[in-house]
């Protein structure tokens, strides 16, 4: 997922990339990132990444000097986004986790890139990497996260708010809610981009990355 911008992160520093592979609540995976980060750092998440950042700045505000919510919501969320975890979940615990993975591919890309044989590629070596177990868990733990609304407007480091133009799972009205809500927070739409932006528009990603971390630090 973070190949198109680690260079560009770790030419300001170290880079570490969270664990969120082993907790079943978002909460958890907050606590893990909090265990094993410096005492302050900038945090950057990407869709269910951007659930569990903004969970740390829930948690511990005074330690994170800047945040990048990538592709991602401050809501909870609704009944019928629940309904649809719940058959994906089932689906996957009667077997079927790569034709899941694969059905699930046009949702996560730009209209114009679903016959791009390298970003499907990309797609299903990262789900084999999760693999279905934790796949599980991971939608247990999104489905049973808070709503980060209420914490919005009390962020006060450097935040940048960065969506795919084309984001058909999660749409730009969830960027921009939250870059509305945080005080003096930079929005970045990101053009023939969908869900998987950082990889269907690798250098305009990298860009992004490098103008938040200037901000920071």
């Amino acid at each position: 997922m973070y190949a198109s911008v680690l260079d560009t992160a770790w030419s300001h520093g170290a880079v570490t990339v969270a664990d969120t592979l082993h907790d079943d609540t978002v909460a958890g995976m907050a606590e893990r990132i909090l265990r094993d980060a410096p005492a302050r750092f900038a945090l950057l998440g990407t869709s269910m990444g951007g659930y569990v950042a903004l969970e740390v700045a829930r948690q511990a505000p005074g330690r994170v000097a800047g945040l990048a919510l990538v592709s991602t919501s401050a809501r909870a969320d609704s009944n019928e986004q629940l309904a649809a975890r719940r058959k994906q979940s089932q689906l996957v615990e009667q077997g079927h986790f790569d034709e899941l993975v694969d059905a699930a591919f046009r949702g996560v890309v730009a209209e114009r890139n679903e016959s791009d044989p390298g970003l499907l590629q990309a797609w299903r070596s990262m789900a084999a990497t999760v693999g279905p177990d934790r796949f599980l868990r991971q939608q247990t733990a999104t489905m049973g996260r808070s709503d980060s609304l209420d914490i919005l407007a009390g962020v006060a480091c450097p935040t940048f708010v960065v969506h795919g133009a084309e984001d058909r799972l999660i749409p730009v009205a969830a960027g921009e809610e939250i870059a509305a809500a945080v005080p003096g927070a930079t929005l970045r739409l990101i053009a023939e981009a969908g869900h998987f932006l950082l990889l269907e528009r690798p250098a305009e990603a990298a860009a992004v990355v490098d103008e938040f971390l200037r901000a920071v630090w």
